[in-house]
């Protein structure tokens, strides 16, 4: 791939890793004097009893630098038993993956071994060199119920969701994977129907398993992605809020680069990968990570190639990524869903001819993020309830879909995680409308809490605003007048919005990160019960 650069360009893009985490991808590459002072910094500035996750999973390349240096002080006996431990770990884990594959394999599901656990089967030899906190598996999204029930089957274990519960709405919701296990391990393998939790488009998953490859784990065969998809999936994984996943992945490409398949890869078919995943803005900035401490590796110009490729707004978009999820203020939530459905709505690169486009592409990219604008809440209600009115019912499952809005299933019911959430409900051709809506809910009501408001929107009359208190019966019963809407399916749409939602975390009530507002226990079309924890499951 040959690109043009000049030497003397500035950057475009601003640092992705900041100070502390900079240190550390430093210490860990392990390439001379820099290496050695960054360790050396690192070591001065924080004691091995304060180390966190990304320390803990780099820990065998920040001990190899150190033995380059012939650094030793008190700690490093206890780093080598770390190091120890990273093998064995990874090791262990190996037979629940291995397990698991064969599981699937004998129920005719394919699975394809993707990031660090595809590294370690194209060089084993990595097993030793870095952490990885699970093996992901990755199988299509259409098998994705049966492969749960096979690895269920064999005595694999969910971790943290209650997937005996999942209905198959939440499988194209923005759950993309579940953690299982079977060896008492925390997390062994995450099984994914997604490779990117962002990237919902089956297509993506197919062409991944269209060019995978045949690698080794432990003298067992597994199917891996092809270099240039490992490297899309690496590089197109994190964003810079995230600090830890970019250290992790930017070492995961370098290691990459270092193998026997680095030296083949093909550059053109990675630009192509992430330009028609839109996925280059992502690219750009976790290759500006590897190329600014190893510029040989990364072919001249690809960083500001892939960045110039997306339409006006990038560095808006960048420096809101850069601010951790749950501490963007609404506005920053608005521009980050907005820019990136402005992205999506052209094929890179963007050409001065794309100008033209951009007034109706910034329109339809508005009505897209229209769920996080801070003003007009009961117009956006009304709106979000037409957009779900408008399209087809979701073709797969059946009762109750929830769609936006709505937290993984629980042995009671569902809680919902966002300002705005929604429902939808089929029905048949011999129900006339208005039909009543009953739902039976539980608000989040903290000690002191006085009560909770929330409104609620099902396209008969206006938007019906409610509150519950701690002296109201328990669980909190609403009816609501709904319309019936749909060509083909037809189907009952239920918008709602939280307008006291709160997360336990902040308030010290517990340590959920989630956004609660209301706790769903029960869903009822004229009197027909349409949804209750018993009916949950499959």
């Amino acid at each position: 791939m040959r690109l043009n650069r000049s030497v003397e360009m500035a950057p475009k893009l601003p640092a992705a890793l900041k100070p502390r985490h900079l240190t550390l991808f430093r210490a860990a590459l392990g390439r001379g004097q820099s290496a050695i002072d960054a360790y050396q910094s690192w070591r001065a500035s924080e004691p091995l009893d304060a180390a966190d996750e990304v320390v803990y999973r780099t820990m065998p390349l920040l001990v190899a630098t150190a033995d380059m240096a012939g650094i030793v002080d008190a700690d490093t006996r206890r780093m080598r038993g770390v190091v120890k431990h990273v093998w064995l770990s990874n090791a262990t884990r190996v037979r629940d993956v291995v397990a698991a594959s064969a599981a699937l394999r004998a129920a005719g599901i394919a699975a394809l071994l993707i990031k660090g656990g595809a590294l370690f089967a194209r060089d084993e030899s990595y097993m030793a060199k870095r952490m990885t906190g699970d093996y992901d598996l990755l199988v299509r999204r259409a098998d994705a119920r049966g492969a749960i029930e096979v690895l269920r089957r064999a005595d694999f274990r969910s971790h943290g969701m209650r997937v005996e519960l999942f209905q198959e709405s939440d499988f194209d919701r923005d759950i993309h994977a579940v953690a299982m296990s079977r060896a008492g391990l925390a997390r062994a393998i995450d099984l994914h129907w997604r490779a990117l939790f962002w990237l919902d488009d089956e297509r993506f998953t197919e062409a991944l398993f269209a060019t995978a490859e045949t690698g080794t784990l432990l003298t067992h065969e597994v199917l891996i992605p092809g270099v240039a998809e490992h490297l899309a999936i690496a590089a197109m994984r994190p964003e810079p809020a995230d600090q830890n996943e970019m250290v992790s992945r930017a070492l995961e490409v370098v290691h990459m680069l270092q193998s026997k398949a680095g030296a083949n890869v093909d550059w053109d078919r990675f630009r192509a990968i992430v330009t028609r995943y839109n996925g280059s803005l992502f690219a750009a900035q976790l290759l500006d990570v590897v190329a600014r401490e190893m510029p040989a590796v990364v072919p001249d110009g690809l960083v500001e190639q892939l960045l110039d490729y997306g339409p006006p707004g990038k560095s808006i978009e960048i420096s809101i990524r850069a601010v951790p999820r749950a501490q963007r203020t609404q506005w920053q939530q608005f521009g980050a869903a907005f820019f990136a459905a402005l992205r999506g709505r052209f094929k890179a690169p963007f050409r001065w001819w794309d100008w033209a486009r951009l007034p109706g592409a910034a329109i339809a990219a508005f009505d897209t993020a229209i769920v996080q604008f801070p003003f007009w809440e009961d117009a956006i209600l009304k709106r979000i309830w037409q957009q779900t009115a408008s399209a087809a019912y979701p073709s797969r499952g059946s009762g109750v879909w929830f769609g936006q809005g709505f937290s993984i299933p629980e042995n009671e019911g569902r809680w919902t995680d966002r300002q705005f959430a929604v429902l939808e409900m089929p029905v048949d051709d011999q129900m006339h409308d208005p039909v009543v809506v009953d739902l039976v809910v539980v608000p989040f009501l903290p000690p002191g809490t006085d009560n909770f408001r929330f409104v609620a929107y099902a396209g008969v009359g206006s938007v019906q605003q409610m509150a519950a208190g701690p002296t109201d019966a328990m669980p909190y019963r609403i009816a609501l007048k709904a319309g019936i809407v749909g060509e083909g399916q037809r189907k009952i749409v239920i918008a709602l919005r939280m307008l006291d939602c709160q997360r336990p975390s902040d308030i010290g009530h517990s340590i959920d990160p989630r956004l609660l507002g209301l706790f769903v226990k029960q869903v009822s079309i004229n009197g027909v019960t349409m949804f209750t924890p018993a009916g949950a499951g499959p």
